[in-house]
C-alpha cells in the first residue's frame, strides 16, 4: 500500500497525467502535456506517444511505481500492424468517415467498414483495429484488447452479433475486457518508449467519458455528473433507461445502471473561439470571467451559436443578435457565457422531461477549475455545483481502475465511493437565479423568433 499508481487521460487537445498515492489516495503529481498541433508533426498516434514521454520525463522518481492505467478518447479506431506499430493515422471519434449500419449500436465497427471499403490496402494489412487508451496501454503492457464495462455496452463496442451484421472480420478485433483487469506487465518495448521499470502492473481503463463517472463518483442512481471541456455531457445515473429522443442513454460504468446524458457538443469550443477572436489568450480565465459576470444582467447582445433546428448549442453559422456601439468584448462575452449556461440549463431540462430528476451536478474537467464559471452555472441553472478534490475526473476513475486490480476494493465503483472527495460547493444565489431565468426565457424566444425569420426568407428564395 505505499507504491504509487499512474494514469494517463489522452483528450483531444492535451495528455494528461497523474500519479497517484496508494496510501493517501492523493495526487502526489498533475501534469497536462499538450497535443503538437502542426500537420507535419506526424500521425496523431505519434503525437500521443511523444506527450506521454514529455509527460513522464518530468514525472517524479518511479521507482515504487505498481500499476498503470489509461484513458482516452473515443470513439476512434487506429489500424495496427502485427509488430505493434500502426498502419495508418487514427480515425478519431471526431471524424466523419465511417459506414453506419441501421439498428447496429456499435460506435467502432462503423469505421472499420469505412476503412474496409474506402481503404481495403489499410484493412487488408491491419493486424488488430485498436481503440485510443487500449492501443497506447498495449505499448505499456504488450496485450491487445478493448474495454467495455459491462455485457450491455459491448454492443456499443464490438460483440459477435455486429461483427456478423458488418461482416467483420473478429481476428482483426482485440478481446474485450472489463474496467480494472489486467492488460499485460511492463517490459522492454514499454522501457525503450517511456522508461518504466519492467514488470509493473498494467490495468485496463476504459473511454475517457465512462472513467469521469467514477472520478466524480456518480455511481449510484440519482447523481449526476457535469463533464465539461471542449464538449460537455450532463451525465445522469438511473436505474432503468429511457427512450426520449432529446437525450443518449448508453449503459453505465457500473453493470446494470444506465447513463442518461444531454451531450452539447462545442460548449468549451465556443468559449475558447470568443476568446481568440476577442485577442485574450493572454488573460487568465478567471479575470476573464470575472469582467464578463461585472458587466451585469443586461439581455443584449445575445449570442446563438447555431440558426438551424435541432442542435441549437452545435457551433455553425452563429450570430450575434442586438449589438451596440458601447458593447465591448465585456459585454460580447457575457452574450456568449450565458448562450454556454443556457445551453447546460436546457440540457438538464430535456434530462428532467425524460423522467430523470437532477438535483446537483458533479462538475469535471477543465472549466469546472473557474470559481466564477462554477457560480454562474449554479446561478442559471438553480442547483447546487460541487467540485471534486481532483478536477480531471477521469485520471481519478482510471486510479479507481487500478485499485480495483490490485484487489484493494471489488470493483472500481467501490473504489470511488472511497477513494472521491468534494472539496468545493458553489449554491445558487436567488435573487440572481431569477435574473438569469428571466434571461433564459428571453433568449429562448428572441431565437425562436431570429430562427423563423430566417427560415422564412430561406424557403421564399
Amino acid at each position: 500500500m505505499s507504491g504509487h499508481v499512474l494514469t494517463f487521460d489522452i483528450g483531444t487537445s492535451s495528455v494528461k497525467a497523474g500519479l497517484f498515492s496508494r496510501r493517501s489516495r492523493a495526487p502526489s503529481w498533475l501534469h497536462r502535456e499538450p497535443l503538437a498541433r502542426a500537420k507535419n508533426d506526424g500521425w496523431v498516434t505519434e503525437q500521443w506517444v511523444r506527450a506521454l514521454q514529455a509527460a513522464l520525463d518530468q514525472c517524479p522518481d518511479l521507482n515504487d511505481l505498481e500499476a498503470v492505467v489509461l484513458s482516452g478518447n473515443g470513439p476512434t479506431v487506429i489500424p495496427v500492424a502485427e509488430d505493434g506499430t500502426p498502419i495508418d493515422d487514427a480515425l478519431l471519434w471526431m471524424d466523419l468517415r465511417e459506414q453506419r449500419r441501421e439498428g447496429e449500436p456499435s460506435f467502432f465497427l462503423p469505421k472499420v467498414d469505412w476503412l474496409r471499403a474506402q481503404r481495403p490496402d489499410v484493412y487488408e494489412r491491419t493486424w488488430q483495429f485498436m481503440t485510443c487508451p487500449e492501443y497506447l496501454a498495449y505499448l505499456f503492457g504488450g496485450m491487445s484488447h478493448t474495454t467495455s464495462p459491462s455485457p450491455e455496452f459491448d454492443p456499443h463496442v464490438w460483440n459477435d452479433s455486429g461483427m456478423r451484421a458488418y461482416g467483420i472480420d473478429g481476428e482483426r478485433l482485440p478481446p474485450v475486457v472489463r474496467p480494472g483487469d489486467p492488460v499485460g506487465r511492463t517490459g522492454e518495448r514499454c522501457r525503450r518508449l517511456f522508461g518504466l521499470n519492467e514488470d509493473v502492473a498494467v490495468y485496463a481503463g476504459g473511454p475517457d467519458f465512462l472513467m469521469s463517472l467514477l472520478g466524480t463518483a456518480a455511481v449510484h442512481p440519482g447523481l449526476t455528473c457535469d463533464r465539461a471541456g471542449t464538449s460537455e455531457g450532463i451525465n445522469h445515473c438511473r436505474n432503468h433507461p429511457t427512450d426520449s429522443s432529446e437525450v443518449r442513454c448508453l449503459p453505465h460504468v457500473v453493470p446494470g445502471l444506465w447513463n442518461v446524458a444531454g451531450v452539447l457538443s462545442s460548449t468549451g469550443r465556443i468559449f475558447e473561439w470568443f476568446r481568440r477572436i476577442s485577442r485574450q489568450q493572454s488573460v487568465g480565465y478567471e479575470r476573464m470571467l470575472a469582467e464578463i459576470d461585472a458587466a451585469g444582467f443586461e439581455e443584449e447582445p445575445y449570442f446563438f451559436p447555431s440558426m438551424h433546428r435541432g442542435a441549437t448549442w452545435e457551433f455553425s453559422r452563429g450570430m450575434f443578435v442586438g449589438l451596440r456601439s458601447n458593447h465591448g468584448t465585456a459585454e460580447m462575452g457575457r452574450g456568449v457565457v450565458h448562450s454556454i449556461g443556457y445551453a447546460v440549463r436546457r440540457s438538464i431540462e430535456s434530462l428532467q422531461s425524460a423522467g430523470c430528476d437532477v438535483r446537483e451536478l458533479r462538475a469535471c474537467g477543465g472549466q469546472a477549475k473557474n470559481p466564477v464559471w462554477n457560480q454562474i452555472k449554479s446561478d442559471i441553472t438553480g442547483l447546487p455545483v460541487i467540485c471534486p478534490e481532483v478536477l480531471d475526473a477521469e485520471l481519478v476513475g482510471a486510479f479507481c481502475c487500478a485499485l480495483a486490480g490490485l484487489g484493494e476494493f471489488t470493483s472500481p465503483w467501490d473504489a470511488a465511493d472511497r477513494v472521491v472527495r468534494f472539496t468545493e460547493r458553489y449554491e445558487p444565489v436567488s435573487g440572481r437565479h431569477r435574473r438569469f431565468t428571466e434571461g433564459y426565457e428571453s433568449y429562448l424566444t428572441i431565437y425562436e423568433r431570429f430562427l423563423a425569420a430566417l427560415h422564412a426568407d430561406e424557403e421564399s428564395l
